[in-house]
């Protein structure tokens, strides 16, 4: 018994270096972006976000091969997933600003906790973070199988990279928001870490205004619908750039958990659809109209004419 699990153990240390070393390679060259959503990456310098998603990959990989060598790690990660979460995104932003500052920074993790891109992720941290792991422990997981089937009935390789890419790019846009709304204040911060166009506090007031809208907007109107909708947007890494995918995931329970207010959204889709059917059939019943109309009525009347001419013609 313990020299299967030692066996599956080594497979799956096997699966993880594999995929982590391709995601390391991507990094290198990814450096251009391949859809219009606004990442909270954005802002840096490319040498600066490099360095912040091999900060972010680096550390993922430690918790995983952690959590590997526990004895029921998807048990751990069921129960405490969310605080697994919040510390490797804490230790992400203490790792990355303690390198660009020069000394130690410490993140207070209710602080964290409360940054607004944090709180969106922590609603889908089932699919950011949790089924990310248990796939690389077993590729046909149940909870996989639940939220990707019939479209998925395993995990392949390369979507296991694909679910990988987008938590290291999710994380690594939180460790950057959270900076923006702790540490933009100063001037030498932005001066090391943002892009020239950022230096400007217009432009830098704009970007993050821009962002909050998309969160706000991602929260309570898309996040509604793509829960209805059975979808989930991911993004994944490509050398020639980040790009936004849209995949099926069973998330219609989660439809009756939302607010009052998030419910808005799926209640206009749910008219839209209904006006839609009802424009059809007033479409079509109008057309079956206007064609009994013609054929019955100006069909008779052309009928009519026709014998009277015949009949003309007669005498």
């Amino acid at each position: 018994m313990i020299k299967t699990k030692n066996i599956k153990r080594k497979a799956v240390k096997s699966l993880m270096k594999r995929v982590f070393s391709k995601i390391l390679y991507k990094i290198n060259f990814s450096n251009k972006k391949g859809n219009q959503k606004l990442l909270g990456i954005d802002l840096l310098k490319v040498e600066m976000q490099k360095d912040l998603l091999f900060t972010t990959i680096l550390r993922i990989e430690e918790i995983y091969l952690k959590l590997l060598e526990r004895e029921d790690p998807n048990f751990i990660m069921d129960k405490k997933g969310e605080i697994i979460f919040l510390q490797c995104t804490k230790r992400c932003c203490e790792d990355f600003l303690t390198k660009q500052y020069g000394y130690k920074v410490t993140v207070e993790l209710d602080t964290l906790k409360k940054a607004l891109y944090t709180k969106t992720l922590l609603k889908d941290i089932e699919l950011v973070f949790q089924i990310p792991f248990y796939v690389l422990v077993d590729p046909k997981s149940p909870i996989f199988r639940l939220t990707y089937y019939p479209i998925y009935n395993y995990a392949s390789e390369t979507l296991i990279e694909a679910l990988i890419d987008n938590m290291i790019l999710e994380i690594s846009n939180c460790v950057v928001y959270f900076s923006i709304i702790k540490f933009s204040s100063l001037y030498t911060f932005r001066q090391t870490l943002y892009r020239s166009k950022f230096l400007s506090l217009r432009n830098f007031e704009r970007f993050k205004n821009n962002l909050n809208w998309q969160l706000l907007t991602k929260n309570y109107i898309y996040r509604p619908v793509a829960l209805y909708s059975n979808s989930y947007e991911i993004f994944f890494l490509r050398t020639n750039g980040i790009y936004c995918r849209t995949i099926y995931t069973n998330r219609s329970r989660e439809v009756y958990s939302l607010s009052s207010f998030s419910l808005i959204p799926i209640t206009a889709i749910e008219l839209k659809d209904f006006l839609n059917c009802r424009f059809d059939e007033a479409v079509f019943f109008l057309s079956k109209g206007i064609r009994f109309t013609f054929v019955s009525i100006f069909g008779q009347i052309i009928g009519l004419i026709w014998r009277g001419i015949i009949e003309g013609l007669k005498k």
